[in-house]
């Protein structure tokens, strides 16, 4: 009888996986061993060794067991799965099986392995039902199960879950109803596709479905006996409108809660028995909870939504559940203080420093770096040498006009004397030409020596590394930036621009000196936006009330706008109020 059971129960364990290639079922003496009685599917022809193997495993460490193997008997390469589940029977191991399928994604073997388990439960279930139940009803409540989970839509699954019934108990109609929003509904009828929610039978069946769930114990009618006290006005109307049937309504519980009725229906002259209302008894504690599940899971969303709300409310109102009470009161506790309660709002913004006055010291004309004196980060002075030009070429020229200018001095001089007039005048014009030649070589020659305009601080250049490279008439060598004249420009998010104005107060930190807060006082507002890293900003600019001899041009930190007191609540929410704002301005015609 156990072999039939689980033969039966190995079989639709292999039907309902998908992919499943073969299996084999171990089974012993209880905790005791050896578990060497081995059941195979779907024949003996097959190599079980990578099985057996894993059902080993599988029973040493007494939990679920899976491995991926590749296909070397069909030689095709593919990927096989090899899954091992312990069974046990009132806590005692009695066995494992172990079933060989197609390779599944890591969620989807979890998946596999808690239906497998959930499956070993049920053939818990059916063994310790053994001892009061027929090898029929065995069978039946496998065959039972497996109908309510071979299909995938929950109302042909459960009208065939009726149909089976009828059959085998040879009833004239069999009705599956389940609690909607603590009313019941008809879900299924035997041979039927169609139900009328609004028609008087299947009023009448929920009715006394009903009747059965508010007394909460099966409900036979005819009655049998006077000493029991059953309320069964609803079954003596629906027998009475089908010309006196028998029936039979029993809960269906899962989870210790009814969930729903199953009505039998006979034919007056073939009553129930105490007998068949056991064996229905016990197909009903097995069936609810399956069709349970399988009900809830094709629910619509907002079905789902409404009753995770009802199930919230009642946790939260109803008894027991102290540590959700007590969250969600310290919670609305805490909105309210947020609501009532304020604070100086203030609006946080990247910033940078940067020097008040910049004086770049540029290449009077083109030639070579012959020497660099500085470089970024050194403090000069007024006047001090900061780089040098090549001036030999210009020392040539200079020579060159100089002689020349001497050589027409001379020839003047001679004219002169002769009292030539005419060559007098060419000379002269002649010898004022090399003159203004020579006075602007010797300012290239003083431009060639490059002097600092102000004291302060190098901010850019390093020629260090470039000397004797050409450099270009006006290109730019270096940055001097005064050290006691500074502004802060702040980088403030187009979403807060609207909140800023001019003389608002708010307070700085650089990365350099965290330690220090500077206040600061907005002086210009720049209506031009710039786009970093993805984000619009518009520049602000601001003034220091102090300085620091740590302070550096280009150095970063935090800037906060004071922008008034606000609430709390609306500090903390502005941001998602605004962005569903606009989400529904977008969305909305």
């Amino acid at each position: 009888m156990t072999d039939k059971i689980l033969q039966t129960w190995l079989f639709h364990q292999c039907r309902m996986l998908s992919g499943s290639t073969h299996a084999v079922l171990f089974t012993g003496p209880p905790d005791e061993g050896p578990y060497n009685r081995a059941l195979f599917w779907p024949d003996e022809q097959r190599d079980y060794s990578v099985l057996s193997r894993v059902a080993q495993t599988a029973l040493r460490n007494k939990q679920a067991v899976i491995k991926t193997r590749s296909n070397k008997v069909e030689k095709t390469g593919e990927p096989l799965d090899a899954l091992a589940c312990p069974l046990f029977l009132s806590g005692r191991l009695f066995g494992v099986v172990a079933i060989e399928m197609t390779n599944r994604s890591q969620p989807m073997q979890q998946a596999t392995v808690q239906q497998v388990q959930v499956g070993a439960k049920w053939l818990e279930t059916m063994i310790l039902l053994h001892g009061s139940t027929a090898k029929e009803q065995l069978v039946n409540l496998v065959d039972l199960v497996a109908a309510g989970l071979e299909h995938e839509q929950f109302r042909v699954a459960a009208t065939e879950v009726a149909n089976e019934l009828a059959e085998r108990f040879s009833c004239q109609r069999v009705s599956l109803g389940f609690l909607r929003y603590y009313r019941v509904r008809v879900e299924a009828l035997s041979h039927s596709s169609r139900i009328d929610q609004h028609s008087n039978l299947v009023r009448a069946i929920r009715d006394a479905m009903s009747e059965c769930l508010d007394q909460g114990i099966t409900v036979v009618y005819p009655v049998e006996s006077d000493a029991t006290v059953l309320v069964t006005r609803f079954h003596a109307q629906l027998a009475k409108a089908q010309q006196g049937a028998a029936i039979c309504t029993l809960p269906l519980i899962k989870n210790g809660k009814a969930v729903g009725a199953l009505m039998l229906e006979r034919v007056a002259d073939k009553p129930f028995t105490a007998e068949t209302v056991e064996q229905c008894e016990q197909i009903g504690l097995l069936l609810g909870p399956v069709l349970e599940t399988r009900r809830r899971d094709e629910r619509p969303l907002p079905s789902k939504i409404l009753e995770s709300l009802q199930s919230c409310c009642t946790k939260l109102f109803g008894p027991r559940h102290l540590p959700l009470k007590v969250a969600v009161s310290l919670t609305a506790a805490l909105l309210v203080w947020l609501s009532l309660a304020s604070a100086i709002f203030r609006i946080s913004s990247d910033s940078v420093l940067e020097a008040g006055v910049c004086r770049v010291v540029v290449a009077p004309q083109q030639g070579y770096i012959a020497s660099a004196h500085v470089r970024a980060g050194d403090r000069v002075r007024e006047g001090d040498l900061l780089a040098t030009l090549d001036d030999r070429e210009l020392r040539l020229e200079q020579r060159k006009w100089q002689s020349r200018r001497a050589q027409l001095l001379k020839e003047y001089r001679k004219a002169l004397a002769g009292s030539d007039r005419a060559e007098v005048a060419i000379l002269n014009a002649k010898r004022a030409q090399a003159e203004a030649q020579l006075r602007l070589v010797e300012q290239q020659l003083a431009r060639a020596t490059l002097v600092a305009p102000f004291s302060g601080m190098i901010v850019k250049g390093d020629l260090s590394q470039a000397l004797g490279s050409p450099v270009t008439r006006g290109e730019v060598l270096y940055e001097v930036a005064p050290t006691d004249e500074y502004r802060v420009v702040l980088k403030v998010d187009d979403r807060d621009i609207g909140l800023v104005s001019l003389g608002q107060r708010g307070q700085l930190k650089l990365s350099g000196i965290p330690d220090q807060t500077i206040a600061i006082t907005i002086n210009r507002l720049t209506p031009v936006s710039a786009t970093e890293e993805g984000r619009n900003y518009f520049r602000v600019d601001a003034v220091m009330d102090s300085h620091s001899d740590l302070m550096r041009p280009g150095m970063e930190g935090i800037a906060k706008i004071e922008i008034g007191r606000e609430n709390l609540l609306w500090i903390w929410t502005r941001r998602l109020v605004d962005w569903l704002r606009l989400f529904a301005w977008n969305r909305l015609p």
